[in-house]
């Protein structure tokens, strides 16, 4: 029996990303449990069910969605599908924990923001999991409090492993690509050490070195400027001045970031037994 005071959680999305998610939810966030699991995929809700002890197992999100035993509902799930979801979600009473990006375009993100300002008493969070590193914490802190002077430019830099599959290839069409998949990682950072400034121009570039599936994704992106090169955003992170060196350690700063989001929302959460259906 879930204690009255825990969140129960339900993922959707099992994929590789989903897993790990799954498994900080099972095994390491405080204050929470995973009580149900979404994927159209029948091999991963077996994985759940055998590996997690899941029981509550769906295939169809609207379904999902609904569950009166689930308080929140994390969306790891293709980022085309994000806005939909993250809607109905909201509508159906859950906070939601969004991985990033919230969408491809601005309009979908617009209508994310417009639903969750009508469900002011529920939680919502796009899983920029840098921010809980307590290296560019203490970053922002320091620009904040004004100890490095006033940064006039942001320069950033990720490294991530090669690909060998293909699968980042694959996953592109649907995911946004480097840019909106996975620098708005740093574009999220800059923001919020400068004081989340607006943009007045955005310029992006890029080159192809290997990957050569990826051109095809990128002549999709130039084509179509009202989405994404307004999603592509500024150019990001750390002044001239020194700073903490921000390396990311991901499974200690998923469950800093997952235990934030889960007191914030648990503190939203009556401790009723479930959340009303829509």
């Amino acid at each position: 029996m879930t204690p009255a005071n825990t969140l129960r959680v339900g993922i959707a999305g099992l994929g590789r990303l989903g897993k790990r998610h799954a498994e900080l939810l099972r095994f390491r966030a405080r204050g929470a449990t995973l009580v149900s699991a979404c994927s159209p995929v029948p091999a991963e809700r077996v994985w759940a069910r055998n590996e997690l002890g899941v029981n509550s197992l769906h295939e169809d999100f609207n379904r999902f969605v609904r569950d009166p035993q689930i308080d929140a509902v994390v969306l790891v799930t293709p980022t085309t599908l994000h806005a939909d979801q993250a809607i109905a979600a909201r509508q159906a009473g859950k906070h939601v924990f969004i991985e990033k990006p919230l969408a491809l375009g601005v309009e979908n993100c617009q209508r994310v923001e417009t639903v969750a300002r009508q469900h002011p008493g529920q939680v919502a969070m796009v899983g920029f999991v840098r921010r809980f590193d307590p290296s560019y914490a203490r970053a922002q802190a320091e620009i904040a409090s004004g100890a490095i002077g006033r940064p006039f430019m942001v320069s950033s830099q990720t490294c991530d492993r090669n690909d060998p599959d293909g699968f980042f290839v694959r996953f592109a069409p649907t995911s946004g690509g480097i840019f909106m998949d996975c620098s708005v990682q740093g574009v999220d950072l800059a923001r919020w050490m400068l004081g989340r400034p607006r943009a007045t121009r955005v310029f992006a570039s890029g080159t192809i070195a290997i990957h050569e599936g990826l051109r095809l994704m990128a002549m999709s992106t130039t084509a179509s400027p009202s989405s994404s090169s307004r999603a592509a955003s500024v150019p990001c992170s750390t002044p001239r001045a020194p700073l903490p060196t921000a390396t990311t350690r991901r499974p200690r700063s998923w469950a800093r970031r997952a235990s934030a989001w889960w007191a914030r929302a648990r503190r939203a959460t009556t401790p009723s037994p479930a959340m009303p259906a829509a």
